[in-house]
């Protein structure tokens, strides 16, 4: 019998595949499902974190260097890459985030500079990488697909984040144009759109791991499954849109956010409306 969910005998790009956040949660669990996994991070610290994740699971994967804004050093790893180990089947497209002098104010004079970075950093990896490896999928035949890694602040607004809430929308907007484009190429296009992950990242000042009753408390209040998302809640619905599972979708987001999305803003910690007053009908509704 066929298993549900089978890679094998597949490349997939994972598209800042270190640093142990996102990236590397990604490329471990494709790993897991017997993908041939080609890992591409710019830094050493990065790749190392990589080669580990993955070392448990087996398989020839490859960990490789490539700047993902320069189209000529995506094609160079590329071409390594397939001949190392085959045909590419598609690709997960990670790189992106804020820096902390991306955070402003709109009527910052240093605004629209930011902007133009913040645009740049989580736009030009996954088009310049996406278009690559399209023409390796369209050439060979074989079909494949995408994920661009989005955020659910493209869906709704990030105040004091203009750029990254932007960029992010423009991505799903991206990924459906690259769904129309190729899909009769066999090539599904697919976005991810994460809510709040708690990741362990390489080079930043601190780990955000750390959780006190009082985060914890609001966290509840604002989350419908009453946790943070970690990085392998983010993986799994990648591993199911690379997967047959997915083979009829394509040019969709998958919001995982716990639910955060779905709960309307004018709700307090206890799930009811802020105009609901009357103390017994509050118990009431309370009531388990």
């Amino acid at each position: 019998m066929a298993k549900l969910i089978d890679l094998e005998r597949r490349a997939y790009v994972v598209g800042g595949a270190g640093g142990g956040g996102l990236g590397t949660a990604i490329a471990a669990m494709l790993a897991e499902a017997g993908a041939t996994v080609i890992a591409v991070d710019n830094s050493a610290s990065g790749r190392a974190t990589a080669a580990e994740a993955m070392a448990p699971f087996g398989g020839d994967h490859l960990v490789l260097d490539a700047d993902l804004t320069d189209p000529k050093s995506i094609e160079a790893m590329l071409d390594e890459a397939t001949a190392k180990a085959g045909p590419v089947h598609g690709a997960v497209n990670v790189v992106g985030g804020m820096l902390p002098g991306h955070w402003a104010k709109l009527t910052d004079p240093a605004a629209l500079d930011t902007l133009d970075a913040v645009m740049r950093l989580n736009l030009r990896p996954a088009l310049v990488t996406s278009t690559a490896v399209a023409r390796r999928v369209i050439g060979h035949g074989q079909g494949g697909s995408i994920v661009n890694i989005a955020s659910v602040v493209g869906q709704v607004s990030m105040a004091y984040g203009a750029g990254y809430a932007a960029a992010k929308a423009a991505l799903i907007n991206l990924t459906r144009t690259m769904a129309v484009e190729w899909g009769r190429h066999n090539l599904r296009v697919n976005a991810v759109a994460p809510g709040t992950i708690r990741a362990r990242k390489l080079g930043r000042a601190r780990f955000d791991l750390e959780e006190d009753e009082a985060m914890r408390r609001r966290t509840r209040d604002v989350i419908p499954l009453g946790r943070r998302g970690v990085p392998g809640d983010i993986a799994g619905a990648v591993l199911f849109l690379l997967s047959d599972l997915s083979s009829y979708v394509t040019g969709d987001v998958i919001t995982v956010d716990g639910g955060a999305m779905a709960r309307p803003g004018f709700n307090d910690g206890d799930n009811l409306s802020v105009f609901v007053t009357d103390p017994a009908l509050r118990r009431r509704l309370k009531e388990e």
